[in-house]
């Protein structure tokens, strides 16, 4: 495929996905903060700044997470 194309494709699905987010944060049933993290995953890839930190702060609730259940088995 051309790389136009497939930028473009990646743009358009980023930004299909951060408005089905937005509009998941009112709508019930549609995980909107999911939708918005992989719009924005999508839209700045790993190589850009933005997509650095939003990496790491995936990393870190994911962290978090696995802290609390292993509390919880406790």
């Amino acid at each position: 495929m051309n790389k136009a194309i497939k930028s473009t494709i990646r743009r358009l699905s980023g930004i299909v996905l951060l408005l089905l987010g937005f509009a998941g944060l009112v709508l019930p049933g549609l995980q909107g903060i999911l939708m918005i993290t992989g719009g924005l995953l999508i839209l700045f890839p790993e190589d850009t700044k933005l997509g650095r930190k939003i990496r790491n702060w995936l990393n870190e609730k994911k962290r978090q997470l696995v802290e609390h259940r292993e509390r919880r088995k406790e």
